[in-house]
């Protein structure tokens, strides 16, 4: 079915769907239906015509216009087209949930509301999913109008990628101009996930707009044209330079990509006071919002903004936003809070500026002018801009993790889509980076309320809980993955799974153990010669691979042949009699082995093994090379006299070497032996653990029994233990 009017075409809308403008006239909705087997809707009430769809899933949407149409005209057709998504949508909801006596929309604005709890939240939210997943609203982007110098061109569209046909080749040196017209929903149906967000914030609307423009295929030295789907992951863009305005209704706080041409225009000085997050320190958390601008009807404002050498370019906007402001040195970090957590966010532009800090000295210097942190319900990055959410100080790894994109995925520009291990891996060991130069070796948490989570609780270490819990977890376990691979084809393209997860934290394992190899000083000096070389460009692994070599001078083709392209893992144990010490490789992967003996008088001594021809810069005494590799030469004895006798020696203290299997790791056996108070904790990826916990009980056969369970295991995996006795009164 087609519906022309002024200049708008409205096709296939479930097969058997008319809409009009705001000038009256036809509007009819229903659901085509028909079909067999998978393709059959047993819940549409269509008239199951055959030239239609005959599945809501299979239907397709699009909307056409000419240039002269009317932006009313079109913005209308638009809602039409929302309502009717919405009229069906209701009548199965009250079909099937009459018991919730709500319509869907009236449902779905109960649940975005942020005062509903989150007990009737999680009871809500399945059965929107159900009518989602019943009616997707695959609007998504529509391009029209697509002209080439001015001539319009044939076009053909794969799922997410268009090709368009050029009049004449296009030669090096020279260059064309493309224009269009296209229009982006904020719907969230489909079979690809999009992270375009519109949500109700405190009873007004929020905007998140990412990925809301036709983006031009990255043209690059080791593939010409990338045309890798685009299926909600990992994303890939040109650099280049922007000119965005963007029109919101005069009450809105609005940031984005870019320079902020028309500051004073948009946020004169005497509003950029009132908004200033210092004057709601002291608001209650997720009290109702004050209004600063009214809201005026018609009455808009245009915020201007230019950016240059970046990939991409997002917004922010929402009415509750409230700004604060830090800097360091010529660097400004701004954070956007909703104002019913500015109470808990206060601290957000110091931490921000401090990553900024951090990350410029130690990876390279910070290229932009600014970085937004914005209070956004995600945890997505674009360049300039981060949309983050949670509170101070759970919020501080999100924080970093989404500022340190800044480096790698905004400033170098991989290509993430085809390994994504180079900017999410590298991002992952900046997470930790940070957390540990900003707040020290432990995270910072919230004290717990009970007094018996307060006795038991233990700290936690950055370095562990973003890296190397989650590595070792499956590592020990003999899973973790090939990190050398498209980021589409861990778990079959399907959502992130099949090991997804360590492009993260394998890749962050990998880069500390870089780190390990090189020693810490010509480690990052070679990091910095990286960021350097390759920043504002669109490096692959092997750049990388090659800017460590080139700078270094070192041979580590064998630690990125193992690290990348396998999934080899190390695992050494270390064993000693007498004065002789004894080493062996028990997994294929090889690395320099750091160890440390204390002696029976407890003085301590550090020894290097190197594994190649290369010794980074130690004071460690260092030992004859050990000539293997893989499966050869599979172990390595050595005399160490000590004086006083050795009596305990400890392959790398730093507990940098990601070894998958720890408790050989020390010759008296890696173990902790400490009460079971069965609160959840990460298991401690160093040591085999033992836990014993006293038990009482009574019943009127036995009377009292005491008793006592003993749990031990390492990772919850290998050697698994569980036995309680009993003594009956």
């Amino acid at each position: 079915y087609e519906y022309v009017h002024a200049d708008i075409h409205t096709i296939d809308f479930y097969g058997n769907a008319l809409f009009v403008g705001s000038d009256g006239g036809i509007f009819r909705s229903t659901d085509n239906g028909g079909g067999i087997g998978e393709e059959a809707c047993d819940y549409c009430k269509g008239e199951k015509d055959p030239s239609s769809s005959d599945n809501p899933d299979k239907a397709i949407i699009s909307l056409k216009n000419d240039r002269e149409t009317d932006y009313k005209v079109y913005i209308s057709v638009q809602n039409e087209l929302v309502a009717a998504y919405n009229q069906l949508r209701n009548r199965e909801f009250m079909a099937l949930y009459p018991n919730e006596r709500k319509t869907y929309v009236e449902a779905d604005k109960f649940y975005s509301d942020p005062r509903t709890s989150p007990k009737f939240k999680a009871l809500l939210k399945p059965k929107l999913a159900v009518l989602k997943k019943m009616y997707p609203q695959k609007l998504g982007t529509v391009v029209n109008n697509l002209k080439v110098d001015g001539v319009e061109v044939k076009t053909e569209i794969d799922n997410t990628i268009m090709k368009v046909y050029l009049p004449t080749s296009l030669k090096s040196g020279d260059s064309i101009s493309f224009s269009m017209d296209f229009q982006t929903y904020f719907d969230n149906g489909g079979d690809v996930r999009r992270r375009m967000a519109l949500f109700n914030a405190w009873g007004y609307k929020h905007y998140n707009g990412v990925h809301w423009y036709p983006r031009i295929c990255v043209y690059d030295s080791k593939f010409g044209w990338t045309k890798d789907q685009h299926l909600g992951k990992e994303f890939y863009g040109n650099f280049g330079t922007f000119d965005v305005e963007l029109n919101f209704a005069s009450n809105f706080v609005v940031e984005a990509t870019g320079f902020l041409t028309n500051r004073e225009e948009v946020l004169p000085k005497e509003l950029r006071e009132k908004l200033d997050i210092t004057n709601f320190k002291d608001k209650e958390w997720k009290s109702t919002p004050s209004v600063i601008t009214p809201y005026k009807k018609g009455e808009t404002k245009t915020w201007k903004y230019h950016a240059e050498n970046v990939h991409d370019f997002a917004f922010t906007a929402d009415p509750t936003y409230r700004i604060g402001e830090s800097w360091w040195e010529d660097k400004v970090c701004y954070s956007l809070v909703q104002e019913p957590h500015a109470s808990r966010w206060e601290n957000a532009a110091d931490f921000g500026a401090n990553c900024i800090k951090v990350f410029s000295e130690d990876f390279g210097r910070y290229v932009y002018h600014k970085i937004i942190v914005a209070d956004a319900r995600s945890g997505m990055e674009y360049p300039m801009i981060t949309l983050d959410g949670g509170s101070d100080p759970g919020y501080r790894g999100l924080l970093a993790h989404e500022i340190g994109h800044m480096w790698f995925f905004g400033q170098v520009g991989n290509n993430e889509t085809y390994r994504a291990l180079l900017d999410e891996g590298f991002t992952q060991f900046l997470t930790a980076w940070a957390l540990i130069k900003i707040d020290g070796e432990f995270l910072i948490e919230n004290t717990p309320k009970s007094k018996y989570k307060q006795r038991f609780k233990e700290q936690v270490k950055a370095i562990d809980s973003r890296v190397y819990y989650a590595y070792i977890n499956d590592a020990t376990k003999q899973n973790d993955p090939v990190i050398s691979t498209h980021s589409d084809c861990f778990h079959g393209a399907l959502r992130h799974g099949g090991g997804y997860r360590h492009v993260y934290y394998k890749t962050a394992s990998m880069l500390y153990n870089l780190q390990y190899v090189l020693g810490d000083e010509l480690f990052l000096n070679a990091m910095k010669h990286y960021f350097e070389t390759w920043k504002i460009a669109h490096p692959y692994n092997e750049d990388f691979r090659d800017a460590m070599i080139q700078y270094t001078k070192v041979d580590l083709n064998w630690f990125f042949d193992q690290w990348l392209d396998t999934d080899k893992r190390i695992d050494y144990s270390v064993k000693k009699k007498g004065n002789m010490v004894t080493f062996e490789r028990k997994s294929r992967m090889q690395m320099p082995i750091d160890f440390m003996v204390i002696a029976n008088d407890g003085k301590t001594y550090d020894y290097h093994i190197p594994n190649h021809w290369f010794v980074k810069n130690t004071d460690a005494t260092v030992l004859p090379k050990w000539h293997a590799w893989d499966l050869l030469q599979p172990t390595y004895s050595t005399e160490i006299n000590i004086p006083s006798g050795i009596k305990e020696v400890i392959i790398d203290p730093t507990n940098r070497l990601a070894d998958s299997y720890m408790p050989d790791n020390s010759s008296k056996c890696n173990t902790s032996f400490k009460f079971n108070d069965n609160l959840w904790k990460y298991p401690d990826w160093k040591n085999y653990e033992i836990k014993y916990q006293p038990n009482i009980w009574w019943n009127s056969t036995d009377g009292i029994k005491l008793g006592m369970n003993l749990k031990s295991g390492y990772m919850n995996h290998h050697h698994l233990f569980d036995a309680t006795a009993w003594i009956n009164s």
